[in-house]
């Protein structure tokens, strides 16, 4: 299996949750696959263990990847690499696919010169936050890096401590209370691409911010949110 090529003179291309059309996604075979093909970015999901380690999961349990009804925030990060996931090629637990540290993600990216996407969970503390910062710090750098979230708060706080930083407001929806958040703060937008339309893009384009559309897995559709004028395409599979 391979990734389905679309219009090459794009550059914007994100490959969601590492190539996880392909491997399992938010896991270092993921990244490292996203990481030898064309994409501009990869993303990751960040959350934190029990002890504070940021780590790199979608989901707060084990349930839909490891097989086990367990809550990932009450383990260790020491406890939770011990868990395989299941290898998305073979359908089994791998144990060659293990919840990575986010720090591991930041030095894939850097190895491979992809702009790291770091999609903020819930639940992360403020000592968390500076954690993060720190380790973009340490093992990346903040002009490769783009933060995303559904979590206004978040988006809000890196503002203020990091105001250079590239951030992303993640919304389902289109509304003016989403446009003014982002026209006030001067965060750009990432919306499910049924939700947003060329006026929309206009819209952002027109106070300088820019407009990443997410999940999409249909060349077509990829093809026609490009024309419209999207800067970036998050997706399991177009490259």
């Amino acid at each position: 299996m391979n990734t389905i090529k679309i219009d090459k003179y794009f550059r914007g291309m994100i490959a969601h949750r590492g190539l996880s059309g392909i491997e399992t996604e938010n896991t270092i075979n993921a990244f490292v696959a996203a990481g030898n093909r064309s994409y501009y970015g990869i993303e990751c999901d960040v959350r934190a263990s029990k002890d504070n380690q940021l780590i790199i999961s979608h989901d707060d349990t084990l349930l839909r990847l490891g097989l086990l009804n367990l809550y990932i925030p009450s383990f260790k990060y020491d406890e939770l690499k011990k868990f395989t996931l299941v290898d998305r090629k073979t359908g089994n637990l791998s144990e060659h696919s293990t919840i990575p540290l986010f720090r591991e993600f930041l030095s894939i990216c850097k190895t491979y010169q992809k702009t790291a996407i770091i999609e903020l969970k819930e639940h992360l503390s403020n000592s968390n936050i500076t954690t993060l910062l720190q380790e973009i710090e340490d093992y990346y750098d903040f002009q490769n890096v783009k933060i995303i979230s559904f979590h206004e708060h978040y988006l809000s706080a890196l503002k203020k401590l990091k105001p250079e930083l590239d951030l992303f407001l993640l919304t389902d929806k289109m509304n003016d209370k989403v446009f003014d958040f982002c026209e006030k703060n001067r965060i750009h937008l990432d919306i499910d691409y049924q939700h947003v339309d060329e006026a929309t893009i206009k819209q952002f384009h027109l106070i300088s911010l820019k407009v990443c559309v997410y999940t999409v897995d249909d060349k077509d559709t990829a093809e026609r949110l490009i024309k419209m004028g999207v800067d970036f395409v998050t997706s399991n599979i177009l490259e």
